[in-house]
């Protein structure tokens, strides 16, 4: 399934990358996007999170990805396949500083 699928709070491994810049009318080169979406951190087996969707249609998405976290318009992550895990994350706890749970409780 695309990142650009997946809903706030939910939780992924990256799969893989496959050019579907074309189609969803990103206007880079597609081996552009690809290398600079490697580049990010988007690799198989990588873990994601889509923290936020903005705006009335869902874009751009805001994925956190190892310890980065990025904004990616909805066709540059529909180039991003993964598999959704189980897991999801609170929403108040993806806004949160790190730590900040544990001061709380």
């Amino acid at each position: 399934m695309p990142l650009a699928a997946l809903r706030r709070g939910d939780v992924a491994l990256v799969t893989g990358l496959a050019e579907a810049a074309a189609e969803h009318g990103v206007a880079a080169d597609g081996a552009v996007l690809l290398a600079r979406l490697r580049d990010l951190g988007f690799i198989a087996g990588a873990r994601c999170e889509v923290i936020a969707r903005m705006w009335l249609g869902g874009d751009p998405l805001v994925v956190r990805i190892g310890g980065s976290t990025f904004a990616l318009r909805r066709a540059e992550a529909a180039a991003v396949h993964v598999q959704r895990l189980e897991e999801r994350l609170r929403p108040s706890a993806a806004l949160e500083p790190k730590g900040a749970s544990a001061a709380s409780a």
